[in-house]
């Protein structure tokens, strides 16, 4: 069998659940970072992707859309 050392004389061997529990905060972080990056409105597309399209609307298609939007706000 070979033996396993670290990459630094100095430092100790991480355990098996030492590297699990490190996988899994980097997991949860780069959810959060997924989550912060690209939220998601109810029509269950990126944000990005109706930004795009309300880009290709003429303003007087963006002033219905704002008077539909308004009427659904509550006041």
């Amino acid at each position: 069998m070979k033996r396993k050392s670290v990459h630094e004389p100095e430092a100790k061997l991480m355990s098996a659940a030492d590297i699990w529990g490190d996988a899994q905060q980097i997991a949860e972080v780069l959810r959060q970072n997924l989550l912060k990056a690209e939220p998601a409105v109810q029509l269950q597309v990126p944000l990005s992707i109706f930004l795009s399209a309300l880009d290709s609307l003429s303003r007087d298609e963006l002033v219905l859309l704002r008077q539909r939007v308004e009427e659904r706000l509550p006041a």
